[in-house]
């Protein structure tokens, strides 16, 4: 990234950016997301600041092609980016169906077949949970709404998924037509994301202007970080190619096993459902989250209070709430996230520290 900010500067879409080849970094970079995931070289990869906006564009396509008489769908358990947009639609007369979440932290199948009919225009579900890190059933739920609303769009959040777990468009994600992402779940850098434009779908711009990015998204091309991102799906890739995100889930369920010989009480949110490989979200009843994230600080370790784009909340855990567990157990809710770099013995050095803490 560095050079991109000092010697090769340029504007991307300037004379010189183009004869100083800039453009080749961002199809190398899209061409990077595309082996990450599987994808085709004719899945298109909008670059955007995250998927924050990228899912806020897929919400606003998704409005456009809600005329009279049809609905959208999503899940009660969506980030705050699609949940907040649609309660918005919701306001301006936009009728949306809600799938609740059953204990085990995925979406009720079961109720979403009763929700759906011809007449949905729109689908928003996510593949991984962003607290839990429950992977959710997205490719039943998508053949369901395909075989009930073929022309329905079919969006997915894969922020929490992408770079951590193998992922394929031509398995899992088959059926689905856009895709969010963001490069900082998987080592890259904050303030870059996209959305991935499937079957040869046609949105209109949410950011409209110079007409960069095939008149999809304007404005500056922000080469450093697409760089950076390239970088970071380059390696995680060839990561996930070793079976690392297998390492990575069997230190997690070897730090829940040594958490659980300390604090015998503990429950651990999402643990009969298939998980993120490095994602932990469990409570101590009777300790506070915050308390317990301030006592991990002072110990010079970084865990969160749920979700960070949550965590300035000072409710507990809406997702857990929704789950069925008490007010009190979903403040006791703390996330723990490992990544490529973390060990064993990190985690369990953190496991006996709280112990003292906590005896």
């Amino acid at each position: 990234m560095t050079q991109f900010m000092t010697s090769r500067f340029w504007n991307v879409s300037s004379a010189y950016g183009q004869l100083d080849g800039l453009e080749e970094i961002v199809e190398s970079a899209k061409a990077a997301i595309r082996t990450l995931i599987g994808a085709e070289p004719n899945d298109e990869v909008i670059f955007t600041s995250g998927a924050t906006e990228s899912n806020v564009w897929a919400v606003a396509e998704g409005a456009r092609r809600c005329t009279s008489c049809r609905w959208i769908l999503s899940s009660q358990i969506e980030h705050p980016s699609i949940n907040e947009s649609l309660e918005n639609l919701q306001k301006q007369g936009v009728e949306v169906r809600w799938v609740p979440v059953t204990r085990n932290g995925t979406f009720d199948l079961n109720k979403l077949a009763d929700l759906v009919d011809y007449n949905l225009c729109f689908a928003s579900l996510m593949f991984a949970h962003n607290e839990t890190g429950v992977i959710q059933p997205l490719r039943e739920a998508a053949i369901l709404i395909r075989e009930r609303a073929p022309q329905c769009l079919i969006h997915t959040d894969a922020t929490q998924a992408i770079g951590k777990m193998p992922v394929s468009l031509l398995d899992e994600l088959s059926m689905v037509d856009l895709i969010s992402f963001s490069g900082h779940k998987f080592h890259g850098p904050k303030g870059i994301g996209g959305l991935i434009i499937r079957n040869g779908k046609t949105l209109q711009p949410l950011i409209c202007g110079g007409g960069q990015q095939q008149n999809l998204r304007s404005g500056t091309i922000n080469i450093p970080a697409i760089a950076g991102i390239s970088a970071a799906a380059t390696k995680c890739g060839k990561l996930l190619q070793e079976n690392r995100h297998i390492s990575i889930q069997l230190i997690r369920d070897k730090f829940e096993e040594h958490i659980r010989l300390h604090f015998p009480d503990v429950f651990i949110l999402g643990k009969q459902a298939p998980r993120l490989p490095n994602t932990s979200f469990w409570g101590i009843p009777g300790i506070d989250a915050d308390d317990f994230v301030y006592t991990s600080a002072t110990h010079g370790i970084v865990i969160g209070k749920g979700s960070a784009c949550s965590a300035q909340s000072l409710k507990p855990s809406h997702t857990a709430m929704l789950m069925g567990y008490s007010y009190d157990e979903a403040s006791s809710l703390v996330r723990v996230s490992s990544s490529f770099d973390t060990s064993l013995n990190e985690l369990i050095d953190f496991s006996d520290k709280i112990h003292e803490s906590y005896p």
